[in-house]
């Protein structure tokens, strides 16, 4: 019986395995397979054989590469990318069919897996507490997609990292050294096909102006002890506040004591003899005796005052002026004390200030004083020995009502800005922010804010004053003096304040302060900021900064920036000559002090004294 051909009746891809060409090479190479299937001979033979050749090869019917009596078979080992011919015959003892229809097939060519390409980003700088996200959006995969991310801190300060297996990942910048500090991570991403990569990437931390971890206004980089809500200055820096500390000049004198004889507490003066008796100061503590006055010292007179314009209203920085010194024992006259109120009784102090050098003249400076306000003002003498007069009778004059702020707003109208400013770099303009108030300086031609940037505080006015208002012209202020007046929620608290600029400052600019006794000072209480555009200080209600010298929930401060280097800063003469009024009897008149023409108002009323004061010596 003669057997009928057979026919190949389809071809079905199994299961593709990696695996090692056995069939046609030693060596290493990609392999693949497939399934062969036919319909099955009729009679039913004893069963099939499989065989198969290469391209440009014959088959070998000696060596078949299948044989069984099923009717479908799986060939493995195929090298991916070589054309495979098949044939099946079917067998009976001796008896063999002719082939089957020739299929052919050939195993795609697989390319081995890239590695994924990992991204984390650039290095970024930015300020403690500032929102951070790091990015691995660049990550890619050339053959394939990205299955997953993972984030990972490897160094600095310990974070917490949300999203850690997002494409970005995003923490908050933690509070940092003054030095600041540098935080690095890694990202691993992983591809569809299981291969990693590992990118790394730096994150600068910088200390923030603005950080105030203890919360009492006053910020990180200027604060002693900031992680002391009661604490923020330490003037001998032995670790105890001044707040908390008994002795802050470590002199040996406790700070009550020294207080109530009127010595410094902030100043080591353990040495000196302030009533000149041969005795030291510490001397005169440890024996419990008055450190100031000498038993004999008699105290000068009680100071007669020269009225201000009493009948008329006056502008806001009147010269007040006072009569002759006299000491019946001789003793030169050291220091007046000047004190304004806007009670009769002196129990709401708007200025307490003791000078060397006003000594029978005191221009009142400004953003001292308000507008339309009845003022009552006293002065009193101190000798040599820091033997006090009586105070002065008192006196009282009323300010002239605006004429230089008509939308009462805080800032004059001739500085006024009127385009659209963003000094601060918000985004905001800043004439909608409450709490910042941008004026066109009298000098300079630029522009600078003012921002209240402690929130026990509000910011209630800002005025560009020209620095020829100052006598000492030996520091040159770069945009004339910035003045500001705040009101604080609390009387002694401290304060803290930005002064931003329009233009960056050089790096030997500073921040100058002018004081009628002691002259230029560096204002040691501020820091700038990394751009040089802005300038943050601290003060505190009548003390380290604020020009009324009294404890009453005002601070003003007048300012400025100059370039010249801090020991150039010359300390200025007095304003006032004082040898007019000295000791020995105190003859002589009063010495006005030298006063700008923008103060003409108070140059004629000067004039105008010392015209009185001429008819009446002769």
């Amino acid at each position: 019986m003669q057997k009928k051909p057979l026919h190949l009746t389809g071809i079905a891809l199994g299961h593709i395995a990696f695996i090692l060409a056995v069939f046609f090479s030693p060596l290493s190479a990609i392999a693949a397979n497939v399934t062969l299937a036919w319909d099955a001979n009729d009679p039913e033979p004893e069963g099939y054989r499989v065989f198969a050749r290469e391209e440009g090869q014959s088959y070998d019917y000696q060596s078949p590469l299948w044989e069984s009596d099923e009717t479908t078979c799986t060939l493995t080992g195929l090298v991916e990318g070589t054309t495979y011919y098949f044939v099946v015959r079917a067998y009976d003892g001796t008896l063999e069919s002719a082939d089957s229809e020739e299929v052919s097939y050939t195993p795609a060519a697989t390319v081995a897996n890239q590695a994924p390409s990992a991204s984390a980003g650039d290095s970024q700088t930015v300020y403690e507490g500032d929102a951070v996200t790091l990015d691995g959006t660049a990550s890619s995969d050339s053959d394939g997609s990205i299955a997953s991310y993972l984030w990972e801190q490897t160094g600095g300060t310990s974070i917490t990292i949300s999203g850690t297996a997002q494409a970005q990942a995003t923490f908050t910048a933690p509070v940092v050294d003054t030095d600041g500090e540098s935080l690095t991570f890694s990202l691993t991403v992983t591809d569809d096909d299981g291969s990693t990569s590992v990118a790394t990437t730096t994150v600068n931390i910088l200390k923030s102006d603005s950080t105030d971890r203890d919360g009492d206004n006053v910020p990180d980089v200027l604060d002693a002890l900031p992680e002391d809500p009661t604490e923020w200055a330490d003037n001998d820096s032995d670790g105890i506040g001044d707040n908390a500390d008994s002795d802050d000049d470590n002199d040996g004198m406790p700070d009550q004591w020294e207080s109530e004889y009127g010595l410094d507490p902030y100043t080591d003066d353990a040495g000196l003899d302030a009533d000149g008796d041969g005795v030291s100061n510490l001397e005169e503590y440890e024996a419990q005796t008055d450190p100031v006055a000498s038993m004999a010292n008699t105290v000068p007179d009680t100071p007669t005052i020269e009225s201000v314009y009493a009948d008329e209203f006056v502008g806001l920085t009147p010269v007040l002026i006072s009569g002759a010194y006299f000491d019946p024992d001789s003793d030169d006259h050291y220091q007046s004390q000047w004190q304004i109120s806007t009670e009769n009784d002196f129990s709401e102090l708007v200025l307490d200030e003791t000078s060397t050098t006003q000594l029978t003249a005191y221009q009142v400076g400004d953003m001292v004083l308000d507008y339309d306000t009845v003022y009552y003002w006293r002065v009193r003498f101190i000798d040599t020995r820091s033997g006090e007069s009586e105070w002065s009778e008192v006196s009282s004059f009323i300010t002239a009502e605006s004429s230089d702020d008509t939308d009462t707003d805080g800032v004059p109208d001739d500085q006024e800005v009127s385009e659209s400013v963003d000094l601060n770099e918000n985004g905001i303009d800043d004439a909608l922010e409450d709490d910042l108030k941008p004026i066109n300086t009298v000098e300079g031609q630029t522009v600078v804010g003012v921002k209240a940037v402690s929130g026990n505080i509000t910011l209630f006015s800002v005025k560009s004053i020209s620095s020829e208002t100052v006598p000492d012209q030996s520091v040159d202020m770069i945009f004339g003096l910035i003045g500001f007046k705040l009101y604080l929620d609390e009387v002694g608290a401290a304060a803290t304040v930005t002064i931003y600029f329009s233009t960056t400052v050089d790096e030997s600019s500073q921040l100058y302060k002018y004081d009628s006794d002691t002259g230029w000072e560096v204002y040691e209480d501020s820091v700038f900021a990394e751009d040089r555009k802005s300038v943050t200080l601290t003060l505190v209600d009548g003390g380290t900064g604020d020009e009324d010298g009294v404890a009453n929930g005002i601070i003003v401060d007048p300012s400025g920036i100059s370039s010249v280097d801090s020991d150039t800063a010359s300390v200025s003469s007095s304003s006032e000559s004082s040898s007019s009024s000295g000791g020995g009897g105190g003859g002589g008149g009063c010495f006005i002090a030298t006063i700008s023409q923008e103060n003409g108002p108070w140059i004629d009323m000067a004039w105008q004294w010392l015209k009185r004061q001429f008819r009446a010596w002769h």
